[in-house]
């Protein structure tokens, strides 16, 4: 199954346009964690919750890691 996020008209979830979706909802989370919204474990929470709405395994190499 595709998951409802991807892109409109991708299949592809390693498609440009959902890594770049993908990232840049990272960077925005990151930075909130930088500023002191939420602490390190949240973020690992949030990272978690954003590879399975992009459909990302924890061990691919297009996920960040820990």
């Amino acid at each position: 199954a595709v998951p409802a996020t991807l892109h409109p008209g991708s299949q592809d979830k390693y498609a440009p346009g959902n890594l770049i979706l993908y990232r840049t909802s990272l960077a925005l989370y990151r930075n909130l964690m930088d500023e002191g919204i939420f602490n390190e474990e949240e973020y690992c929470h949030i990272r978690t919750i954003l590879n399975k709405k992009y459909g990302l395994s924890s061990d691919s190499i297009f996920a960040e890691s820990a």
